[in-house]
């Protein structure tokens, strides 16, 4: 198997999800004790927000390929970022870096275009529900996206970073998420993305009625996939 370079710790919470999650394919895979080796640049991600919420993109798209370099020069094969909002300075990140990258949106997207589906909704960060970089992916494959009304997305927002960042699952937080997920099935959606890689820690097929994509299983498949 390729090694894997992941780039992660934005938040701590879901990569660890990642990592149980790619360990875990390469058991069933193999039938066996067997598992991926992988590298882990794991970053402080109270920089990361700071930055995120000052718009200073351009920082950190230079300050994630540093990284993906460091990564590539230590051995890694294939490069994931373990969050979908950074995606949104991939480009940035991948300048000069020449191992192939798995995109989580492109993963997602695929996955849920072969099933046949065409109106997602896409539940996530604001950054990632109203900003171009996630949803022109998701179109590019002709799916046409559908995002809550501002204040859902305010809601999951919050309780993304005021919560779910942290590790902390609140029986109210999962009800407001529910609901989220009613309101965009009524206004036409005909599945959902988890689209924000802590999402899944709160809504899952037993509590949404839709076919629910939780980016962070679909996009580890693909890693895997990559790799063997």
């Amino acid at each position: 198997m390729k090694t894997i370079g992941l780039i992660g710790g934005m938040s701590y919470s879901s990569t660890i999800i990642y990592y149980e999650h790619l360990n875990k394919l390469s058991n069933d895979h193999f039938d066996n004790l067997t598992t991926p080796k992988i590298i882990l640049s794991s970053l402080n991600f109270s920089l990361i927000e700071v930055l995120q919420h000052d718009h200073k993109w351009d920082e950190l798209g230079h300050m994630l390929n540093k990284e993906a370099k460091t990564l590539e020069q230590a051995g890694a094969e294939v490069l994931a970022l373990c969050t979908n909002t950074m995606h949104k300075v991939s480009d940035a990140m991948l300048d000069n870096v020449s191992i192939p990258f798995v995109h989580i949106a492109e993963s997602t997207a695929k996955q849920i275009i072969n099933d046949g589906f065409k109106k997602p909704a896409l539940l996530a960060t604001k950054f990632t529900m109203e900003e171009e970089f996630y949803i022109s992916k998701l179109s590019n494959y002709g799916l046409s996206p559908i995002i809550p009304t501002e204040e859902s997305r305010e809601i999951l927002h919050s309780v993304i970073y005021d919560e779910l960042c942290f590790n902390v699952k609140t029986d109210i937080s999962r009800d407001k998420f529910i609901n989220i997920a009613l309101e965009v099935q009524n206004n036409g959606a005909d599945s959902v993305i988890l689209g924000c890689t802590e999402v899944g820690m709160l809504l899952n097929t037993e509590n949404v009625k839709l076919p629910v994509y939780d980016t962070v299983e679909v996009h580890c498949k693909d890693i895997f996939n990559s790799i063997i």
